[in-house]
């Protein structure tokens, strides 16, 4: 009886495994592109690139596509980054970003933090600019 019931914790363990095997949540919201994108809370949510992404716009498209398809923003609201890149809160990735539909200093629970590469703490976009980093043949159907 021992057995089975440890057998059972393994299995509900490995069942309720919810990471992509590169850090990342699976439970979140992803692109079209592949682009993770979790809440961290109700105004704060954490954009995690694939592995070896570089540059900003993987993070832009992410954060812009969230916006618009997750929390309903409208193309001309604005998208603020409220954390630049370091490690995820939401994920176990080095390389997370978060954003919200608020400035910086209004979004409570972001970690405010200024990234070394990627877009920069302040910053801001509109959600139809940033959605612009994405893939344009399969981001036709989502406006």
């Amino acid at each position: 009886m021992k057995r089975l019931m440890t057998l059972s914790t393994l299995f509900l363990v490995a069942a309720c495994d919810t990471s992509d095997g590169q850090g990342a949540s699976t439970s979140g919201f992803v692109t079209n592109t592949g682009v993770r994108v979790n809440p961290v809370n109700a105004n704060v949510f954490e954009v995690v690139p694939k592995a070896g992404a570089r540059g900003s716009s993987p993070f832009w498209c992410g954060a812009g596509q969230y916006a618009r398809r997750a929390l309903g923003a409208q193309d001309n609201a604005r998208v603020h980054v409220v954390g630049g890149v370091g490690p995820g809160v939401t994920s176990t990735s080095p390389d997370t970003a978060q954003f919200s539909l608020l400035p910086a200093g209004q979004a409570e629970g972001a970690t405010g933090r200024t990234g070394s590469w990627g877009p920069s703490l302040g910053a801001s976009k509109t959600v139809i600019s940033a959605r612009s980093g994405c893939s344009r043949s399969s981001d036709r159907d989502l406006r």
